[in-house]
């Protein structure tokens, strides 16, 4: 029987957390070496739990989780998610607007696959946080990165940003605070990204689900308050701030003018 071939799809994605780095990790840890996993975000390994009043309120509410629930997430979820987002500055956030989902990776996924048709393009941060990349391709998009270098604090420049934005040019895509570099984005630099997305008719992707874990007196600045009228999608979720990587919960929330979404 001949090697059954993966799909072509694959030959660009690179995900390291799965990749040939981690079978190199295997093959060091089966020589009896101990290798230390940096590049898994994963606390719960590390000794880290989850709150107890999440646990608490997870286990306490299990019956309700019996039957299929709203294709968005569970309502009262997303109108507390919506408060949330408005108590942040976002407009035009509506429990209607917030999507819940097996953690964010599905809903970067299933948002990409959304938005693209075969061949358009998505401005992404370099280094990037390698779902990203791979979800655009695996949804036949055109990753184009732009660069935050170090000597810059690894935050971009948005005249190289500008530059790069062709007619096929969909989305803007912002981490923030920024895996892996870490970098946290001033007011003044969202502005200006903004700004550009306005000009080019571009959906805003902001990944902030490191929203509050900062360090030596960083302060967070929320895209979607930024945005004010311009379509952004942000995403959120419980395990890195809540420590509850398996429970799953992400969400996605729309704000800006619903005339332009």
């Amino acid at each position: 029987m001949a090697p059954i071939t993966p799909s072509a799809h694959l030959a660009d994605v690179r995900y390291e957390i799965r990749g040939a780095l981690t079978r190199r990790a295997r093959e060091l840890e089966a020589a009896g070496l101990d290798i230390i996993k940096l590049n898994i975000g994963n606390p719960g390994r590390y000794g880290f739990a989850a709150p107890a009043h999440l646990r608490e309120a997870i286990a306490g509410h299990l019956h309700d989780s019996e039957a299929y629930g709203h294709e968005q997430g569970l309502e009262l979820a997303r109108e507390a998610i919506a408060a949330q987002q408005r108590a942040r500055g976002a407009r035009g956030v509506e429990p209607e607007r917030i999507f819940i989902g097996n953690g964010v990776s599905e809903l970067i996924d299933l948002s990409l696959r959304a938005l693209l048709q075969p061949g358009d393009e998505v401005l992404l941060p370099s280094p990037d946080y390698p779902l990203w990349s791979a979800a655009t391709i695996l949804n036949g998009g055109q990753p184009r990165y732009y660069r935050c270098l170090a000597r810059d604090g690894h935050l971009p420049d948005p005249d190289e940003v500008e530059a790069l934005i062709t007619p096929r040019t969909r989305a803007l895509v912002l981490i923030n605070p920024n895996n892996p570099t870490g970098a946290v984005y001033p007011r003044a630099l969202l502005q200006r990204l903004v700004d550009i997305a306005a000009r080019h008719r571009l959906l805003l992707l902001s990944d902030e689900i490191y929203d509050e874990i900062l360090y030596d007196g960083a302060s967070f600045q929320p895209l979607a308050e930024v945005a004010g009228e311009v379509p952004c999608l942000s995403f959120g979720g419980l395990s890195k701030v809540h420590r509850a990587c398996g429970y799953r919960v992400g969400w996605a929330s729309l704000s800006g003018n619903p005339a332009h979404t």
